[in-house]
């Protein structure tokens, strides 16, 4: 049907997806998504089995709580894995230092050239987005609760828990989702003052900054997951006489020109990557950094400098499909002289990075330890599935226990009480509401405000009605009076909120009230 009448299942975000399609058909759309059947064998004794036989073999340190930093690179790849074209340059010399001098390896992604949320999903929770229907985002068909992930197991462990990500706080529906996953806050595009732009999209520089500002913040240690967004494609098929790496090979001018552009932009995404690395090595705070791109690239529309470049040209053959779907990764850390080369799905990146943080995890990162320790630390499409180390009866066991957490009865949590999930009622948008302290009465139609976190994109409301505002600094913004209260005398409600783009109000401060004010 949807390609019958063009219509398309928008994913990303349920309101853009009804206001396209029509309540009606929007919801005839998800509906395809939203079935997913029951396990034959499912009952609270085989879920009790599996929970029994999977304690992790780790040593966990409750008295040692590094800080864990996950960034998910946009679109981060190594394009020098293109046997058939050269660089001029290495375009990522730091973080090919990395992969030298610490843990590194190769990630199995869900998803080639777009899904960002899914791998997100699976690294922040543990569970398979191959053991859903095909096309599905769970951020946007699943998540109405809370669900036992990163965030939630280290927050019951001391941890301050914090999202940060450089586009729109609702894509993918984070904004919501972030609150079942117990974080603490969530600093979104909207919350970052006059950042530097790289094209279309924040540079990443940024996030490492506001990754480091945000640790330097708290007294206790913290998980932070950064998405950046500036390698998003797509890609000029312009070639710019600018760029610093230029690629040689026997493909044609545009899929150069894509490439090029592709390769210049995580050049400067390195830079990023050492920025923040340098940053943590001149803290004595313990940190593990662990970074990795969600996907590759889309280089063109149909995988045209893949295929001119002979790196792949059927997912059905298995080379093909781990060299589409194969993301590297690095793991450093300021504690440890641990140096591994791996190779795993992007559901097991959790269960590695808190044994290696010696952190107690959930049932489902015990459950996925105890894969690891059989050898069977990949799950990729049913179509060359078998051709992976893991069992039918280590599938069977994920996928029932992946059922019962996300539809069924949740008997893990009733098999272990103290994991039950609760949503963080603290959870914030952003990193601290505004604060008016003082607002003096107008003078010539403006009134001065003074408070606390201030940002450029505020707007003042006074009466509920929208005020033009002058933003001057993070404590002082100024606000003119509207038209129809000049020549008046009386009280004023005066407050500030920040709207995003689709027009929602993300933030808003106290409503200060100032008693009387005459301006006749």
């Amino acid at each position: 049907m949807e390609k019958t009448f063009s219509l398309q299942q928008i994913n990303w975000s349920q309101k853009l997806n009804y206001e396209e399609n029509g309540m009606l058909l929007g919801f005839i759309l998800n509906t395809t998504y939203l079935s997913v059947d029951k396990p034959d064998n499912y009952k609270l004794e085989i879920v009790r089995e599996i929970i029994n036989t999977t304690t992790p073999a780790y040593a966990v340190d409750p008295n040692f709580k590094p800080n864990i930093i996950f960034v998910m690179s946009e679109a981060f790849w190594d394009p020098t894995l293109l046997n058939e074209v050269s660089f001029s340059e290495d375009p990522i010399p730091y973080f090919r230092s990395l992969q030298k001098d610490q843990t590194s390896g190769m990630m199995l992604s869900p998803v080639y050239g777009g899904g960002t949320a899914n791998t997100e999903f699976e690294v922040l929770t543990g569970l398979s987005t191959q053991f859903l229907p095909k096309g599905v985002v769970p951020y946007v068909e699943y998540l109405r609760k809370p669900i036992e992930a990163l965030p939630s197991v280290l927050k019951k462990q001391g941890y301050e828990t914090t999202a940060i990500h450089t586009y729109d706080n609702w894509f993918y529906g984070r904004n919501n989702v972030y609150k079942y996953l117990a974080f603490d806050k969530f600093i979104s595009k909207e919350f970052f003052d006059h950042p530097e732009y790289n094209g279309p999209y924040i540079r990443d520089t940024e996030l490492s900054q506001r990754i480091l500002a945000e640790m330097k913040k708290t007294e206790n240690p913290d998980f932070v997951y950064a998405v950046s967004m500036q390698a998003h494609g797509p890609y000029s098929a312009e070639e710019n006489p600018d760029n610093s790496v230029k690629v040689s090979g026997d493909i044609s001018p545009s899929s150069r020109a894509i490439l090029e552009n592709y390769t210049q932009i995580i050049s400067d995404v390195d830079q990023s990557l050492k920025l923040l690395i340098e940053g943590l090595e001149q803290s004595n705070e313990p940190s593990i950094v662990v970074f990795f791109g969600d996907h590759l690239p889309m280089l063109g529309t149909n995988f045209d400098v893949y295929q001119e470049a002979n790196f792949f040209q059927d997912e059905l053959n298995y080379q093909d499909y781990l060299n589409m779907y194969s993301v590297p990764f690095v793991v450093w850390d300021n504690y440890s002289n641990d140096k591994e080369n791996l190779r795993l799905s992007s559901n097991f990146l959790s269960s590695y990075i808190l044994e290696r943080a010696k952190k107690p995890g959930s049932p489902t990162t015990d459950f996925l330890h105890s894969l690891i320790q059989n050898g069977s630390n990949v799950v990729i499409s049913e179509h060359h599935l078998q051709r992976e180390a893991i069992s039918q009866k280590e599938i069977s066991q994920y996928q029932l226990l992946q059922y019962d957490i996300l539809f069924g009865n949740e008997y893990a949590y009733l098999l272990k009480p103290d994991h039950k999930p609760q949503v963080n009622d603290d959870y914030i948008l952003g990193d601290g509401r505004a604060l008016i302290v003082n607002a003096s009465p107008p003078n010539t139609s403006v009134i001065e405000i003074t408070g606390e976190n201030f940002l450029f994109d505020h707007k003042v409301y006074i009466n509920g009605q929208l005020v033009q505002t002058d933003f001057e600094n993070p404590t002082y913004i100024t606000a003119s009076l509207p038209k129809r209260l000049n020549n008046k005398s009386g009280a004023l409600d005066i407050q500030i909120k920040l709207t995003d783009s689709m027009g929602n109000v993300i933030s808003e401060s106290n409503t200060f009230k100032l008693d009387s004010f005459s301006n006749i």
